[in-house]
């Protein structure tokens, strides 16, 4: 389990990278349109959050239908609210928080049958 540090350094150095438009773009649109509410961000730093909890979110989930579905899911460790709830009441903190928990949730581990490992079938005796 890695604490929030620990996955900052391990997803890169996000205050070494700029703000591009693109990105400010493309983590607003998964989020609006996930909601369907607006986003108010207070600051930059704000938006720095944002975008550290979408890049953590895209480490878990391969497709932003992953994502979106996350974002609608009722949280318990939010009282029940959804992760979308929380940014649109301006709690990005809180968001970042939900999605380095979601990060560190174990999940199940699918391997490729033994057979395929060794690149031919085994048979049953």
């Amino acid at each position: 389990m890695m604490n929030r540090q620990e996955l900052e350094q391990w997803l890169g150095d996000r205050e070494g990278r700029p703000l591009v438009l693109s990105d400010v773009a493309e983590v607003l649109h998964v989020i609006m349109d996930a909601s369907r509410q607006p986003v108010a961000l207070e600051d930059s730093a704000a938006l720095r959050e944002l975008r550290f909890a979408v890049t953590v979110l895209r480490d878990i989930f391969p497709r932003d239908a992953d994502v979106r579905r996350w974002l609608l899911a009722p949280s318990s460790a939010v009282d029940g609210l959804t992760p979308a709830d929380l940014l649109s009441s301006g709690c990005v903190r809180e968001f970042a928080d939900l999605a380095v928990a979601e990060w560190n949730r174990p999940r199940a581990v699918s391997a490729p049958p033994f057979a395929s490992i060794l690149g031919k079938r085994l048979e049953h005796r």
